[in-house]
């Protein structure tokens, strides 16, 4: 049946492996593991309990990667008026990082005088 999706068959065969059959706790072996069908993308296999006999069942196993999403240029939760002003901006560096810290260590206790103005009247 084709060359199974490079090694998909196997990887379903170890992980079936790695589950136990309820009716008589054993594990499933590769040989209960039957690869029926074989289609683009997609393995059909039947599962069954090599040891009492008993099915699992037929899986249908999607071997075909999901396209990765393309990154993000900004944060998630970046509201539309962060994303104008600072899309393109080069990213905070550590000396940034050093720098803010120094600033808000020298505030004395005139700080408030950093604030933007609002125009409302207070």
């Amino acid at each position: 049946m084709g060359n199974l999706h490079g090694g998909s068959f196997q990887a379903i065969q170890e992980y079936f492996q790695q589950k136990e059959c309820r009716f008589c706790s054993h594990s499933f072996t590769s040989d209960g593991i039957q690869l029926l069908r074989e289609e683009p993308g997609v393995l059909v296999v039947r599962v069954t309990c090599k040891t009492c006999g008993h099915p699992l069942g037929v899986a249908i196993v999607g071997t075909t990667p999901k396209p990765a999403r393309p990154q993000p240029q900004h944060p998630r939760d970046w509201t539309k008026r962060d994303k104008e002003r600072l899309v393109g901006q080069p990213p905070i560096s550590y000396d940034d990082v050093i720098a803010a810290h120094q600033f808000f260590k020298d505030l004395d206790t005139d700080w408030h005088k950093h604030l933007p103005k609002t125009g409302r009247a207070s």
